[in-house]
């Protein structure tokens, strides 16, 4: 199994965040996303119920799908993956003499490809013009595409690893500058699942919410009334950056890259082992390797029972009688579970936590179970600092993944450039200490 830190060796090349790419049900770019997300918004809503659903409404939370999908020119993972890419790059600073090298790679996850074209073919077997799109149902179509709309001539990865693809994706774009192998990696992962065999089968496994009346509170982590998650649509993409690198060039950063791990949970397809053993080796080991205390830990947190059981489980094997001083929270009320994409769409929502010193809300926690006991920062964003923060990401089929992310101060900090002003505008519209 996969494994980094940035302590391994003296000789360890630092590792910065220096550019972020997001698009999602409550955005179509960073900042739109993170306001949803701090304002405690949610973009569930009904689905059109397609035929094989009979009566039974679904909720999901679609995103505004980028205009290059309208007439079939790019599958919509891959039109996701090529905007946040885009979006990551700008906001960068990188140059294009920057990103065509040997030197710059690219890690993009997509978990299951491009299912769309997949569709969309398979109605059109018999055409004879239909054969190269399959292309694009591969799972390294994002990959590639990515790469190719850049210019990247370094390594080009596309690590499937279901839920936890986005994060085991950054995880290993982190390696590649470790290595040496890289100076710069665009690491992420994008995902566009609103299909019927997706939701016919998560429907099936009975992990879907099942919303009475609001769709929009459907998905309900870590609440005593909690049935499960809706089905969600996005993208995110993170510039990863040797520290010499971007200082060279005058970059500024949102945080360095401190830690992660990666282990598996061999107890099933579908199940988490119920004593939440392998994932306490996971957070333990992890916190080995950092050596700090997260101020914030980002939860996966799908509103299924066994999975908040476990995580919350874990975490108070890990830090004992101190758990209630670090806070946690999981968006998936506000942006829906977004599968492949998850772990990538909320580590560069942690990182935000971090610019702006601000803990996103658990959107929907009305009613807490109190048998999970935790600081779930429920129904509002708090003001915190945040100098250390781990995510979290947890895929069927055992993946368990995990990272440690801290503020680095200098030049480059992006948390020195919120004025007192924009810091009490923040609190105003979050509602921080209310």
């Amino acid at each position: 199994m996969s494994s980094c830190s940035a302590q391994d060796s003296a000789a360890t090349p630092r590792v910065v965040i220096s550019g972020i790419g997001m698009w999602t049900p409550l955005g179509t770019d960073r900042e739109s996303t993170w306001q949803a997300l701090i304002e405690g918004r949610s973009g569930s809503r009904w689905l059109a119920a397609p035929q094989w659903t009979g009566a039974v409404r679904l909720a999901g939370a679609p995103c505004e799908l980028p205009i290059e999908t309208a007439d079939g020119a790019f599958d919509p993972v891959i039109a996701l993956a090529r905007q946040v890419a885009a979006g990551a790059v700008h906001d960068s600073g990188l140059c294009p003499e920057d990103l065509t090298r040997d030197s710059t790679g690219v890690v993009f996850g997509t978990s299951k490809g491009g299912l769309h074209t997949a569709s969309r073919m398979l109605q059109q077997a018999d055409r004879q013009d239909a054969g190269s799109s399959w292309l694009d149902v591969w799972p390294d179509a994002a990959a590639r595409h990515v790469a190719m709309s850049v210019g990247a001539c370094g390594p080009v990865l596309a690590p499937v690893a279901a839920c936890a693809t986005g994060l085991a994706a950054c995880l290993r774009g982190y390696e590649l500058i470790r290595d040496g192998r890289c100076d710069v990696v665009l690491a992420g992962s994008s995902d566009a699942s609103l299909q019927p065999a997706i939701l016919g089968s998560f429907q099936r496994l009975g992990v879907l919410a099942r919303p009475q009346d609001d769709p929009s509170a459907a998905c309900r982590p870590f609440d005593l009334s909690r049935n499960g998650f809706v089905v969600g649509e996005g993208a995110a993409c993170l510039i990863l950056e040797s520290y010499d690198h971007a200082t060279a060039r005058g970059a500024r950063w949102y945080a360095e890259w401190l830690g992660g791990r990666m282990l598996a949970d061999p107890i099933g397809l579908t199940q988490l082992d119920p004593t939440g053993q392998s994932l306490q080796r996971l957070l333990s080991d992890l916190l080995r390797v950092v050596s700090a205390r997260p101020d914030y830990i980002n939860l996966h947190g799908t509103a299924t029972i066994p999975n908040d059981r476990v995580e919350s489980a874990a975490i108070h094997a890990i830090f004992g009688e101190s758990v209630q001083q670090i806070p946690c929270s999981s968006l998936k009320g506000g942006l829906g579970h977004l599968l492949g994409a998850a772990g990538s769409v909320e580590l560069a929502a942690t990182l935000l936590a971090i610019r702006d010193q601000i803990l996103p809300p658990t959107v929907n926690l009305v009613s807490p179970d109190p048998q999970l006991n935790l600081d779930f920062v429920p129904l509002r964003a708090r003001s915190c600092r945040i100098d250390h923060a781990w995510k979290l990401s947890l895929g069927f089929g055992g993946h368990l993944s995990a990272a440690c992310v801290g503020r680095l101060r200098g030049p480059g900090d992006r948390t020195e450039e919120l004025t007192s002003a924009a810091r009490k505008r923040r609190d105003i519209k979050c509602g921080a200490g209310l």
